[in-house]
């Protein structure tokens, strides 16, 4: 039976004990009702201790019933909890093994304040974090190779004095085939610094055609340790659904979701693909991702200062 499979017959979800109240809703306010089979409940229920966070704040998500916002906070309050120290050392080891064997250049950073990884993601929540299977926070390599390809195609544009409107158009045409690249890579009217900058970029990140050199690995705590609870505060809510004018009547709405906080160390790596062309801009790809990390932040709220690095 699938965790999430609905209930047949219309019934409630499955319960870890105790009766049912009237609507549907626990008799007590402090039994937590999950949307699980008795004997997966009954096992949860038996252990004293989160080893998994991540697995936590995925999968064992109570039901909210009208008591939204306290079973919010009770699964929070869970999920902040530091994994299993253990088990983040064992995948530590082989992320360094994998860097190693890949003749990786690795480097470590600190959050200069907090960071949110994950937070657009679809949960039962309504509120998303960026959790490693084995329950710590991490950054996928997709999004740690977007920073430094964002950082490089900022340069770029300053290079082409480009407003912001045309990042997007600068973007398409670095990943053209090279048959189309450099006829429509003209018309920017390019200096030869910026021609051998945008050259640059197409070795590193590739393009259509042709995969980049660089390669980019998750980004992983060296350390286990407890998340954050923070809180976003919207008081708008009508105005930025487009339904009213902002106005003091309008009452506040408190999210509350996690973040790494500051002082955290992250583990970075990359990496030059096997047989791919000029190994030496292998250090050209990790500056623009320190680059990125300092100054643009990764994760959400990076206008609001979450998510930098130092």
């Amino acid at each position: 039976m699938s965790p999430n499979a609905p209930q047949k017959h219309g019934g409630p979800p499955n319960r870890s004990g105790g009766q049912q109240g009237k609507g549907g809703t626990p008799a007590s306010s402090q039994e937590l009702e999950y949307p699980l089979p008795k004997e997966v409940v009954a096992v949860f229920k038996s252990i004293s201790s989160v080893s998994n966070p991540g697995l936590i704040f995925e999968r064992f998500i109570p039901y909210m019933g009208a008591d939204k916002e306290n079973r919010r906070k009770q699964v929070l309050e869970h999920a902040k909890t530091a994994p299993d120290s253990a088990a983040l050392k064992a995948v530590y080891g082989r992320w360094q093994a994998l860097t190693g064997a890949c003749k990786a250049r690795t480097f470590t950073l600190k959050t200069d304040w907090r960071f949110i990884p994950g937070l657009g993601r679809k949960t039962a929540l309504e509120i998303g974090f960026g959790f490693h299977r084995y329950g710590f926070p991490y950054l996928p390599a997709s999004s740690v190779k977007g920073i430094a390809r964002t950082w490089a195609l900022f340069e770029l544009a300053a290079l082409l004095a480009l407003g912001e409107g045309k990042l997007n158009d600068l973007d398409q045409t670095l990943s053209k085939e090279d048959e189309e690249f450099d006829k429509a890579f003209e018309r920017f009217k390019p200096s030869p610094e910026a021609k051998e900058l945008a050259k640059t970029i197409r070795l590193v990140f590739g393009t259509l055609d042709q995969a980049g050199g660089a390669v980019f690995f998750d980004a992983i705590p060296t350390s286990a340790f407890p998340l954050d609870i923070d809180i976003m505060n919207p008081h708008y809510a009508l105005y930025y659904q487009g339904k009213e004018p902002p106005g003091d009547w309008h009452n506040p709405n408190p999210i509350t979701f996690l973040a790494v906080p500051k002082d955290k160390e992250f583990a970075f790596a990359v990496a030059w693909r096997r047989g791919a062309p000029r190994a030496d801009l292998l250090e050209q790809a990790c500056t623009w991702l320190k680059n990125g990390l300092r100054d643009l932040g990764a994760g959400a709220k990076t206008s609001a200062g979450y998510g930098y690095f130092r």
